[in-house]
């Protein structure tokens, strides 16, 4: 293991938690208000430093991807800490009741329980999240919306809402850790879960402090909760590199994230701009459009959200496009193909500069840009395993394989279409399809990295079980997106 030193005495608590990101934080809290004593240990510190962060560095092949260390947030907090989030929010909705249906159309789909299931739970997350009801914040956004937002619904479109929660979770972790039950471990990283003579529980896990120095913890049971990539990958290198909850071959398999990309740009009558401008953000909230379950149902289309947002015409031109993707591929691996026709966008533009910039400070016209963001089919060869590079403690570091299949893409140009035959129905105006998803367009994810240790009732279709449960495992349980089957 390269650096690591000396062992330290070992750690006893009821339950081990690895990770102090949103999943971490959540079910220590649940586990001290019932008398469990916790053991948290976390990667990074208080707050977020650049060399922590390199340790989260990784491989990428496949459809390229964000860099692993500027997805995924090594402090207590987690990816909440991510700056985007602190500096802009971050947007919540429940799932909706079809993403829990096994979809005939959508092969491997489903959760083992429905929405209901889950409504008290996440009456309750809301208010840890310092938030409103999710239905409550519906019916408020509904009724403030002017009369022509109609001309973008149609009878196959209906409005939704996101709510920009605060970090109350984040901020109150300090309350947490005063708890004498808590025992907070910052810059602590697990190097390997060990397992006892039956194989069947985790007898110890093994970090390393910030000094070098190893420890191990003995706990009862023990909750992963460290994101969608780092959970398969403590899964793959633990029991010394034998692996756990790997008997079929699916920890790392199915890695999704969710697919976002600028879909085309509508031109609309004035009475209609006024209701897509009517989706912007106010008061925390976020509108945007969804396809009925219904018509999801009809057409075989993967569920989605379409955002309208008012942009500064010369961002939605080609060449503001080009500039724009060729910043989001910048440090990206591999590089999105095509990248040349980008360049040429962007440098024709130069020549353009006096114009441009005149239209940037404001005196130019603004288009109504739609951008998708949906979810991606169940896939096993997108996948999480471990690299051939090593870090600073001299363990393997993740590779993420990022695939996504025709159908997704197909999905996604439909249900755009969706919308400009509504908008054409009603005589608003229409859409311009400007994306290219087979060639030019960059997909990008929401640093929502999911899927990697998917739950199902059968061990062979899945790592965990309904209760986030390894199967092969009696005390090992996984918190977080990387459970879930469907995206």
């Amino acid at each position: 293991m390269g650096s690591v030193g000396a062992w330290t005495a070992n750690v006893l608590a009821d339950v081990c938690v690895v990770g102090a990101g949103p999943a971490g934080l959540t079910v220590t809290r649940e586990l001290a208000a019932r008398g469990v004593a916790v053991c948290l240990l976390e990667a990074g510190g208080e707050d977020v430093d650049r060399r922590t962060q390199r340790q989260s560095r990784g491989e990428s092949d496949g459809y390229p991807i964000h860099r692993l260390d500027h997805s995924r947030v090594r402090a207590v907090g987690g990816t909440l800490r991510h700056h985007r989030v602190a500096e802009q929010g971050w947007m919540s909705r429940p799932l909706d009741p079809i993403d829990f249906e096994a979809r005939d159309w959508l092969p491997e789909s489903g959760w083992p329980f429905d929405r209901a299931h889950l409504e008290p739970y996440y009456e309750r997350a809301a208010a840890l999240c310092g938030i409103p009801v999710y239905d409550d914040d519906l019916q408020e956004f509904r009724r403030r919306l002017p009369a022509g937002i109609g001309a973008l619904q149609g009878e196959e479109l209906e409005t939704t809402v996101f709510r920009q929660p605060t970090l109350a979770l984040v901020e109150g972790r300090r309350d947490l850790t005063a708890s004498p039950l808590v025992q907070l471990m910052p810059r602590t990283r697990v190097v390997d879960l060990t397992t006892d003579g039956t194989g069947r529980r985790v007898d110890g896990v093994v970090a390393v402090g910030a000094d070098g120095r190893r420890l191990l913890v003995r706990a009862r049971a023990v909750v992963l909760a460290t994101g969608g990539i780092e959970n398969a990958r403590l899964l793959l290198l633990a029991d010394g590199g034998a692996g756990i909850g790997n008997e079929h071959d699916l920890v790392g398999r199915y890695f999704a994230e969710r697919m976002l990309f600028p879909a085309g740009v509508l031109l609309l009558s004035p009475e209609a701009r006024a209701a897509a401008d009517a989706l912007g953000p106010v008061d925390g909230l976020i509108g945007a459009l969804r396809l009925r379950e219904e018509v999801q149902r009809d057409l075989g289309l993967h569920n989605c959200t379409l955002h309208v947002a008012s942009r500064l015409d010369v961002m939605a031109s080609a060449s503001g496009q080009s500039i724009s993707t060729l910043r989001k591929a910048w440090g990206r691996r591999p590089l999105l193909p095509h990248l040349g026709s980008h360049v040429g966008n962007a440098v024709a533009a130069v020549g353009q500069a006096p114009g441009l910039a005149r239209r940037a400070l404001g005196r130019g016209r603004r288009t109504l840009v739609v951008g998708h963001m949906g979810e991606q089919a169940p896939n096993p060869e997108s996948r999480v395993r471990l690299g051939t590079g090593r870090d600073d403690l001299g363990m393997p570091v993740a590779r993420v394989t990022w695939q996504m299949t025709e159908a997704d893409g197909r999905a996604a140009e439909a249900s755009v279409r969706v919308l400009d035959r509504a908008v054409r129905a009603s005589g608003a105006g229409h859409l311009e399809w400007t994306a290219r998803l087979d060639s030019t367009t960059l997909v990008t994810g929401a640093h929502h990295h999911l899927g990697t240790t998917r739950m199902h009732a059968d061990p062979r279709q899945g790592v965990v079980d309904p209760d986030s449960r390894v199967h092969s495992m009696d005390n090992l349980y996984v918190a977080g997106s990387s459970v879930f089957p469907t995206y």
